[in-house]
């Protein structure tokens, strides 16, 4: 099972993701979605971030841990490198996440595209034989 793919959106970008279960889902987005932004195989974080997601959704937790990544960017002038869940409660829907960033700076050459945002376009987290799949796409 990859655990992600980019796949072709009209105007937009789009990925797969999949995981065994919701923790993996959201970590194997994350990852897509980085994927997307920048090479980050060329860089070496220089900072690790964490940050608490909490949701009434399994797909609005997914959409919020993913935005909180696109915010490192806009907002904190941070590029996202590596990304992992480190603990996801299903039950209270809450997600901790950790974040390995560069500055935008350090980054600038490795950058692959902008994404303005994580939408909640056709988003159905669905189960599949090996667990969990969801397609997210994003807008640029």
């Amino acid at each position: 099972m990859r655990p992600f793919e980019q796949v072709e959106h009209t105007a937009d970008y789009a990925i797969i993701a999949r995981g065994c279960d919701l923790r993996e889902l959201v970590e194997n987005a994350g990852r897509g979605m980085i994927s997307l932004l920048v090479e980050a195989e060329a860089l070496t974080p220089r900072q690790q971030l964490t940050y608490i997601v909490r949701a009434d959704s399994p797909e609005r937790l997914l959409i919020e841990s993913l935005r909180e990544l696109l915010h490192l960017e806009e907002d904190e002038g941070l590029v996202p490198m590596g990304f992992a869940v480190v603990r996801l409660s299903e039950e209270s829907l809450e997600a901790e996440c950790d974040v390995g960033v560069v500055s935008l700076d350090e980054a600038r050459p490795y950058l692959l595209g902008g994404i303005k945002a994580v939408t909640y376009h056709d988003l159905v987290i669905k189960p599949t034989p090996s667990g969990l799949e969801v397609q997210v796409v994003f807008d640029v």
